[in-house]
């Protein structure tokens, strides 16, 4: 048997799932492949999805920005999903069912990077799809937590929907004055097409700064936090935790693996 796997989302090119699911495949002495398919939403996204189950595949991960919209799709999904509200792995069988993962690497990335949040202050980015699991992770830790998004009335809704109601809410205003935080997290997007970050020169992060993008080199939200002299921490571990919880529920095989060997490999510990 053949395992065909993918990736769906928009852009791809900074991706490292392909590498890593291929490693995992090898590993485990699976016969497979993975693919990306670069996809915009709405019909394309419909078309993409038709696509891969014509064509046999297994399932796919999925990533900005159709963490959310894949949902319609689905005839199920595990309590996490649901309880985020947005789904990045898809099992293809009788049916697209959905799953999220990004709660077990998120917190897989924590662990790694020795991030205690329990009652800690914590500023967080963004309230979209990647947000949602930190979200959801969060909520268990008693976190006193500020949300800065640009849809303020989005973010009381997201916030609302998963009974964080204890949050306060910003706009990007609010980076502009002076504030102080344990712990800032990134769950945006901004950045990754032009490399350009909100100015967050008079934020200060006494212990890490967290981001959920990965690159080789500093990130743009980590750039314009070395100014605080905290840990600088990008999801590179996050994807790989929650890539081999994917690997899992494709193959209910769970694949051998260290965050540091796959770094080093793709040359990310130099």
């Amino acid at each position: 048997m053949f395992l065909n796997l993918a990736l769906i989302g928009n852009p791809l090119s900074h991706s490292f799932s392909p590498f890593i699911q291929t490693r995992f495949l090898k590993n485990t002495g699976l016969n497979g492949g993975f693919c990306c398919f670069e996809t915009e939403g709405g019909d394309a996204l419909s078309k993409t999805i038709e696509t891969l189950k014509h064509y046999s595949f297994r399932g796919f991960n999925v990533t900005v920005p159709h963490k959310e919209e894949i949902r319609q799709y689905l005839c199920s999904e595990d309590e996490i999903a649901s309880g985020v509200g947005a789904v990045n792995v898809v099992l293809i069988d009788n049916g697209l069912k959905g799953f999220n993962t990004d709660v077990c690497g998120f917190e897989g990335m924590l662990k790694d990077g020795g991030c205690d949040m329990q009652g800690a202050n914590v500023l967080l980015l963004g309230c979209g799809g990647a947000s949602k699991a930190v979200l959801y992770s969060l909520k268990k830790s008693n976190v006193r937590l500020t949300v800065v998004n640009r849809d303020t009335v989005k973010a009381e809704r997201v916030l609302s929907a998963m009974n964080f109601d204890s949050a306060s809410i910003q706009d990007y205003n609010f980076i502009k004055s002076n504030i102080n935080f344990d712990y800032v997290i990134n769950g945006t997007s901004m950045g990754l097409k032009d490399g350009v970050f909100a100015d967050m020169s008079k934020v200060e992060c006494a212990k890490a700064a967290l981001d959920l993008q990965y690159k080789k080199g500093l990130t743009p939200f980590l750039s314009n936090m070395r100014h605080c002299g905290c840990a600088l921490l990008d999801g590179f571990p996050m994807l790989v935790y929650q890539a081999a919880r994917a690997f899992e529920i494709w193959t209910g095989v769970r694949p051998p693996f260290t965050v540091a060997e796959i770094a080093g490999e793709l040359g990310l510990n130099n």
